[in-house]
């Protein structure tokens, strides 16, 4: 029996704080779920998310399997899971996924196709993703719920069949893909047939109508972190961006990202990661070569002065390889990993100190073997609340045996998001999933817009000498977003 949701859906359980979910009753075990913003004054917990209300599903010996995987405690068929037992995912080709719009299953059942990379060079991460929205179904599914996994083979080919079949077997909603080519590809078929589509990518340029990019969007996690920036009084901006497809993606952004909380953006430049001019192109972008001139004229009017100032003056250059200030105290660098040390290590060569200049990343910053890179002390970023994620990991490695890849928390999300619209009737729908008032999951709080994109509330890290510690919590309302 369906229970009426409470007035701005919330993230809480009647007898004590669950999980992501819009609110309902099972009569089985009195299970009572909400999804989104509060307006109560209970205090939201994710602790809850991560409990035994359900039995957890179990490791899978065979790791391409397709089987739809149904919610538990199915009761409202003889035969809720009609796909055969021993199917078999064809290496690099989608699920094949039987025609089910007649059969009487189709009445009752809430089927949600998974679209994810299950066979090639990233099915490593698509099986944990997979496993992911597992713990998600058996912790919040209804009865009448299936989820379907379909491979993508992560190609723009492999997300148009696996859409294909998924609008065959009667999904009403497709969580997936996880790549933007696949994305695009998925796209075409689910619009035709009037299928919502949540991917998992975070690139905005496959968001359309329908077609909602709900990864960890780094544009916003600039402009969240430049909004934090000029609250503590850093107002000049200049970027170094990659000279790729991502750092055009960042570039588009900035003007907008910067100017809307009042700061201004000024020099940007591009460089080829691993390029022999690397180190050209930063030093250019350093000034440093100006600034070190600045120095030879500076000592050499100190010198000419002869004063006991100009002396001490002279002693306190010792050691100093430039004169004069940049114009900007504040840096936005996406690079990661490998691009990011080295990048790093050659602005901090050109001196530009990072305990002048704050430096500014995206999530992906948030790796240890970058914490202990003396550039990049004092650096912030913007990153989910890194408790819930703790809380998730720990759960998952229960159950699974191992730690899950930090991306897969979008498929439990999105995920529960699906289950526990589709506890309602007609609620897998565009005007539900574009609730103002947003949702709370793993990942904190986030809304899906009109236009396809996502909205997220993140925290503000900053690395220190024991690592990335959170300086300014995630909001957590959509008003203190940026």
């Amino acid at each position: 029996m369906l229970k009426e949701a409470l007035p701005r859906q919330a993230l809480q359980n009647l007898d004590g704080f669950s999980a992501l979910g819009r609110v309902a009753r099972r009569t089985a075990s009195v299970f009572v779920l909400s999804i989104g913003l509060t307006a109560c004054n209970a205090t939201t917990s994710i602790t809850d998310l991560f409990g035994t209300q359900r039995e957890a599903p179990v490791e899978t010996t065979n790791s391409n399997t397709v089987d739809p995987i149904s919610a538990p405690d199915q009761g409202l068929i003889p035969d809720a899971n009609p796909w055969p037992s021993d199917a078999a995912l064809p290496e690099g080709e989608g699920a094949q996924l039987p025609t089910l719009y007649n059969d009487d299953a189709a009445i009752f059942e809430k089927r949600v196709a998974l679209l994810l990379p299950l066979s090639g060079q990233h099915a490593d991460l698509g099986k944990a993703m997979r496993q992911a929205a597992e713990l998600a179904m058996f912790d919040i599914a209804g009865d009448d719920f299936v989820l379907m996994p379909i491979d993508t083979s992560g190609t723009y080919q492999g997300g148009q069949d696996a859409a294909r079949q998924a609008v065959d077997a009667g999904a009403k909603m497709i969580l997936g893909p996880l790549f933007a080519e696949s994305v695009s590809g998925a796209s075409e078929v689910a619009k035709s047939a009037n299928v919502p589509v949540v991917a998992f990518s975070n690139n905005r340029r496959v968001a359309e109508s329908g077609v909602w990019v709900n990864g960890l969007i780094p544009e916003d996690q600039i402009a969240r972190a430049v909004g934090y920036a000029t609250s503590q009084g850093r107002f000049r901006f200049a970027a170094l961006l990659p000279q790729n497809d991502y750092g055009r993606q960042i570039a588009a952004a900035l003007n907008t990202v910067v100017s809307r909380v009042g700061g201004s953006l000024g020099r940007v430049a591009f460089y080829q990661p691993g390029s022999e001019s690397l180190q050209q192109t930063i030093r250019d972008f350093a000034n440093y070569d100006a600034r070190r001139a600045n120095l030879r004229a500076h000592k050499a009017q100190l010198e000419a002065n002869g004063s006991a100032g100009s002396k001490r003056a002279l002693r306190r250059l010792e050691g100093v390889d430039t004169f004069g200030e940049l114009d900007f105290d504040a840096l936005i660098l996406p690079a990661t990993g490998g691009d990011l040390r080295q990048v790093s290590a050659l602005l901090a060569y050109f001196d530009i100190d990072p305990s002048v200049v704050q430096f500014i990343g995206t999530f992906g910053w948030n790796d240890p073997g970058l914490f202990s890179e003396p550039a990049l002390k004092g650096g912030i970023f913007a990153a989910p609340n890194p408790e819930n994620w703790e809380l998730f990991a720990s759960r998952f490695e229960r159950t699974f045996g191992k730690q899950p890849p930090r991306i897969s928390s979008l498929a439990y999300d999105s995920t529960a998001l699906a289950a526990l619209m589709a506890r309602d009737e007609n609620q897998m729908s565009r005007d539900a999933l574009t609730n103002p008032n947003g949702f709370v999951g793993v990942d904190g709080i986030f809304r899906l817009t009109v236009d396809g994109q996502s909205e997220r509330g993140y925290a503000i890290m900053q690395i220190g000498p024991d690592g990335a510690k959170v300086v300014a919590p995630a909001p957590a309302t959509f008003d203190l977003v940026f």
